[in-house]
């Protein structure tokens, strides 16, 4: 069994389609500890594989909305710590290959985003990374891009509870007092969407390749 995690249930709503019994999608909650709580339980199922799976935000400047992403590394932000993909799981990834770092807060705007040195950037990888290989677990992230570098993305810090879901009150609250933020939220909608059907696809693509 292939164990997907994803961030946020509108992540794993994507990938629903591909569940069954060679692949269980998971749903971690975002940021590193949810992740690393979530990457504890499953290495205790020991499955195939490990695979951090759902959005990210663009690095390099010609990646689009909707692009994959299949990182041949991924890196910590907060530590520096390198953890590099499983070489039979990167070779079967489509996408385009190269680093994703792991931020400790959202890159919600384009200065946030360069001061990253990278392909793309996402919030959990690392930690998945890091409990999957030291529970001896192959390991990819695979991503499909949401925002390009000089997008900004509202912030979801004040509108989400730790599961990734809005909440209707406070979001409303927010968006009244910060109105130059609602053409963000409006932008997020068709890119989430083109974002979750690369990665279905690419999803699909990667496990048609494994043996």
């Amino acid at each position: 069994m292939i164990a997907v995690v994803c961030a946020v249930p509108a992540e794993r709503r994507a990938l629903s389609g591909l569940a069954g019994e060679r692949l269980r999608v998971h749903v971690s909650g975002i940021g590193a500890a949810a992740a690393a709580r979530t990457a504890e339980a499953i290495a205790a199922e020991a499955p195939r594989a490990m695979i951090s799976a759902g959005y990210c935000g663009a690095l390099a400047d010609d990646l689009r909305v909707g692009d994959l992403v299949a990182a041949d590394v991924v890196v910590d932000e907060r530590t520096g710590d390198r953890f590099p993909a499983d070489p039979e799981l990167l070779a079967a990834a489509p996408g385009r290959h190269g680093t994703m770092v792991s931020a400790e807060r959202i890159a919600r705007a384009p200065a946030d985003r360069a001061r990253l040195d990278g392909l793309a950037v996402d919030m959990e990888s690392a930690a998945l990374a890091r409990a999957a290989g030291e529970a001896r677990i192959p390991f990819l992230a695979l991503r499909a891009v949401t925002d390009e570098r000089h997008h900004r993305v509202p912030d979801f810090d004040k509108v989400m509870d730790a599961a990734g879901r809005l909440t209707p009150g406070a979001g409303l609250v927010h968006f009244v007092l910060h109105p130059r933020e609602v053409p963000a939220l409006l932008r997020l909608g068709p890119a989430s969407r083109r974002a979750g059907e690369s990665l279905r696809e690419g999803l699909g693509t990667l496990l048609e390749r494994l043996p």
